[in-house]
């Protein structure tokens, strides 16, 4: 009867012992997920291009306008906004809808926007659009790092690098927030799967012979 009260003495010791240690080491802290602890934040910001008013675009407002119209296709959210002076001449206006729409930029994509002007002020007209920006947390964090750590908890810099990669990653930083549409099927491709279907033809992708390819069981 001694014996299996001390046994039982020392089975409640040692749990409370375990319990101890996970306390104290296995925190709130240590409950954070790697996206948690090293977050990306992902900000809207406005891109604008100003252009002074001329007769004609140059060779020059031409180039700029192309880069712009490329990095609004590639980056770009919402409406490219058209701002013009109130009152001034349609004509720059109409012109750079023109460029834009060269540069492949769909006409319904632009926005016309105006604005008063003071006496003597410029005329410039300013084209905008929103994309995003992701920014990762800052790494570089070595309080608490010692030579030699018994209790095999991260670091604070564990995983922090490969999240900043990932932010400098990524092409669309609004992907983060939701996911991009869906682009339309392709017809011909589904046409031509269901016209082999019905033939009784082999539907899949022709594979290359050359390759040796192993079946496990």
């Amino acid at each position: 009867m001694t014996r299996t009260v001390k046994t039982l003495l020392m089975s409640a010791a040692a749990a409370l012992s375990a319990a101890g240690c996970a306390t104290k080491y296995n925190g709130a802290e240590q409950a954070m997920s790697i996206e948690e602890e090293h977050p990306i934040s992902v900000d809207s910001q406005t891109v604008t291009m100003t252009m002074a008013p001329s007769a004609a675009l140059s060779s020059l407002d031409r180039a700029r306008l192309r880069a712009f119209a490329d990095s609004y296709m590639r980056n770009g959210h919402g409406a490219l906004t058209l701002t013009s002076p109130g009152g001034a001449d349609a004509g720059q206006a109409a012109e750079i809808r023109a460029a834009l729409s060269e540069y492949g930029v769909p006409e319904d994509s632009v926005a016309a926007a105006s604005y008063r002007t003071g006496e003597g002020s410029a005329s410039d007209v300013i084209l905008s659009y929103t994309h995003y920006v992701a920014t990762p947390s800052a790494c570089g964090v070595w309080e608490g790092q010692r030579s030699r750590d018994f209790r095999n908890l991260r670091s604070p810099n564990f995983g922090c690098s490969s999240r900043n990669n990932l932010a400098a990653m990524i092409g669309d930083p609004r992907d983060l927030v939701e996911p991009a549409a869906m682009t339309d099927p392709d017809s011909a491709i589904r046409i031509r799967g269901v016209k082999l279907f019905r033939e009784g033809s082999v539907t899949a992708s022709e594979t290359d012979g050359e390759l040796d390819q192993n079946v496990s069981n």
